[in-house]
C-alpha cells in the first residue's frame, strides 16, 4: 500500500537506532523508510502485543532518526499572515 507523508516533494523517512533495536522487535534498525509506513509496522506491532495505548508517539525520537519531509521544510518556508491578521491588528 502507497502512503502520502503530507504532499512533500521528498517524503519524511525514519530509522530506528541500533541501540534501541530491542524494544522494537521485528522492526529493522538501520533502514531508512518511509515515515508513515515505519508509523504503521510499529503500530502493527503494539496491536500485536495488546499495546492499544495512543499515550505516547508512535515514532519516539529518542528511539528513531529523521530526514527530509516535514521537518526541513518548516526550516525554509516563510511565515505567512492571513488577509485578516492586520484587522485584529489595528483593534478592530
Amino acid at each position: 500500500m502507497k502512503r502520502e507523508s503530507g504532499g512533500h516533494e521528498r517524503p519524511r523517512e525514519a530509522r530506528l537506532r541500533q541501540a534501541s533495536s530491542h524494544l522494537y522487535p521485528g522492526v529493522p534498525p538501520g533502514v531508512w523508510i518511509q515515515a508513515a509506513v515505519m508509523a504503521d509496522i510499529v503500530w502493527a506491532k503494539r496491536l500485536q502485543r495488546g499495546q492499544t495505548s495512543l499515550a505516547e508517539r508512535v515514532l519516539d525520537p529518542e528511539h528513531f532518526e529523521f530526514r527530509q519531509g516535514h521537518a526541513e521544510s518548516e526550516a525554509t518556508t516563510p511565515l505567512r499572515r492571513r488577509a485578516t491578521d492586520r484587522f485584529r491588528l489595528q483593534g478592530d
